[in-house]
């Protein structure tokens, strides 16, 4: 009878296998209570809410439960109580039970069905990401520019570096300017084709980063930019009857035109130098592209 015993023990342990096996199998072939699952994917310190939506097959009594990576419970967002079956609709404001932010790290949905004695976990990840990106200033190609379309010297190019991957945001006398939609980038232009002002002047400019999950960092230090298209050297000039008119030009154009009383010309160099004339007083205009200088001349002893 003894040697009988292992033959009865295989059978046993086959026939459980195959039980099992068949339960499994089962189990596969169910399907899942909840489907149509979306979640959102990051909580981030602008305090927005992550949706966690679902539906459930049957009605059935509910719970569901935020979980760290330990699988312990972070918050309970739905204390057991009894729903039907249909959509349901949560959210999560990365907050645990006593209302104090989580740290930052990941955390996932966990529901559980009393009636059909299930727990499931949601393979859908929320991040929590509160650190705030920081920018700064690495460099550009120009502290002037001239945007008047004679593709020298006409955009600024700037050079940046971030604590994190995210976008830039260029912002001139406190408004947004140049808004970037690549994290990888680490530079930006800005150019009569992105909004550059026509207008000359001096500019306050200043960077701003904002990371892929939507912290926005603080203002950079102030850098300035001079929007200049043709300048005179002096508002007044004084010179003496048969004497000289002289006064530097500055502009990026190849050429400019002057033009005094009835005298007019065009030229190319930095240093005006004209004929003075009778003694009185003139107006001195000089242009480019459609931009204009003048400077007042008095010609007398």
């Amino acid at each position: 009878m003894a040697r009988f015993l292992p033959v009865v023990l295989v059978v046993g342990l086959l026939g459980g296998s195959a039980a099992a096996f068949a339960v499994t199998e089962r189990l596969k072939l169910e399907r899942s209570p909840i489907f149509a699952t979306q979640v959102g994917k990051v909580v981030s310190s602008n305090g927005h809410r992550v949706k966690i939506d679902f539906r459930l097959r049957k009605a059935d009594n509910l719970s569901v439960a935020i979980v760290d990576t330990r699988d312990k419970v972070i918050r309970a967002l739905v204390s057991s109580h009894h729903v039907v079956a249909g959509p349901q609709k949560l959210n999560w404001n990365g907050r645990d039970d006593s209302g104090s932010p989580v740290p930052d790290g990941v955390y996932k949905p966990r529901v559980h069905l009393a009636n059909q004695h299930r727990t499931i976990l949601l393979p859908n990840p929320i991040v929590v990401d509160t650190k705030v990106p920081q920018i700064s200033l690495t460099g550009r190609n120009l502290t002037v520019v001239s945007p008047d379309g004679d593709a020298r010297h006409d955009y600024l190019k700037v050079l940046f570096k971030t604590s994190e991957p995210a976008r830039a945001e260029l912002y001139s006398n406190g408004r947004l300017v140049v808004k970037q939609r690549s994290f990888k980038t680490r530079s930006l232009q800005w150019g009569r084709g992105n909004g550059m002002p026509a207008r000359p002047g001096l500019y306050r400019l200043q960077l701003r980063a904002i990371d892929e999950a939507g912290n926005q960092g603080s203002l950079s230090p102030v850098f300035t930019l001079r929007i200049r298209y043709i300048e005179l050297g002096r508002h007044v000039i004084h010179t003496k009857p048969g004497g000289r008119i002289r006064v530097r030009v500055s502009t990026d154009a190849h050429f400019y035109y002057w033009r005094i009383g009835p005298r007019h010309g065009r030229v190319h160099v930095k240093v005006l130098s004209l004929g003075a004339g009778p003694a009185g007083r003139y107006q001195l205009v000089v242009t480019e592209r459609g931009h204009s200088a003048r400077a007042l001349v008095v010609v007398g002893p």
